[in-house]
């Protein structure tokens, strides 16, 4: 019990403030190259670069929230009792910001909310402009900006009303025989466990210099993984009637 009370100058010195900054700048030249450079070298999908770059400032977020914790216990392990007693005083009186935070990062790691989606919830509709750290904005339709913290969408509703980015669409080219008709098309894309049924796909017929038609189709997938799946099975079962 007495370790609690002592005080121990001897774990802190010049250095270790030096050496925080040293590696607060080494994270955040990290975290700069990773988001500008490294992840269009990684990720060559445009659909799955577009969702971890959606995600990237929430995550971005807590990392340095981790590393503010890992800083804090450096600089307070020499004094147990007073570093415990700051740390309890802090939290009473940020409790607030901390609620929306841990909120904030909950909803966007999720990623329920994404810029220019529309959303509505309570008595709140509109279109997300921006995600802050404790709070977001959106602009309803008579173009009002408002400002909401995190924490007021607990145990609320929340309607996405543009599923936009959460499916991508795939467009591809098939030459089918003459037998085979649009209704045909459709008929197989609708029996495609890979379709979604949230945005309907569209065929268009192109004219041909011979006799076999060629159709252009677009589709949205559940998955960008299933988008050679759909065209290669919408091709065999055609060459298999």
């Amino acid at each position: 019990m007495e370790e609690f009370f002592n005080i121990d100058i001897s774990q802190i010195s010049v250095f270790s403030f030096v050496r925080l900054i040293i590696w607060g700048g080494l994270l955040y030249g990290f975290l700069w190259f990773f988001k500008n450079y490294l992840v269009l070298l990684i990720i060559k999908s445009p659909v799955r670069r577009k969702n971890i770059l959606n995600k990237l400032p929430a995550i971005i977020t807590l990392i340095w929230v981790l590393f503010a914790l890992y800083a804090l216990y450096l600089l307070v392990s020499p004094f147990p009792f007073l570093g415990v007693v700051l740390s309890l005083v802090f939290i009473y009186l940020s409790r607030g910001y901390l609620i929306n935070l841990i909120h904030g990062l909950f909803f966007r790691l999720k990623g329920d909310m994404n810029l220019g989606r529309e959303i509505a919830f309570d008595s709140y509709q509109g279109t997300i402009l921006k995600l802050n750290n404790f709070d977001f904005q959106i602009q309803n339709k008579e173009g009002e900006i408002i400002l909401i913290p995190y924490s007021t969408m607990v145990n609320e509703e929340v309607i996405k009303k543009d599923f936009s980015s959460d499916f991508s669409s795939y467009k591809f080219s098939i030459k089918t025989s003459s037998d085979v008709s649009e209704k045909d098309l459709r008929i197989k894309l609708l029996q495609s466990p890979w379709i979604t049924p949230v945005f309907p796909f569209s065929i268009n017929k192109v004219v041909s210099m011979d006799e076999d038609p060629i159709f252009d189709i677009i589709v949205y997938a559940i998955d960008e993984k299933y988008h050679s799946i759909i065209e290669r099975d919408l091709k065999m079962d055609l060459l298999n009637e």
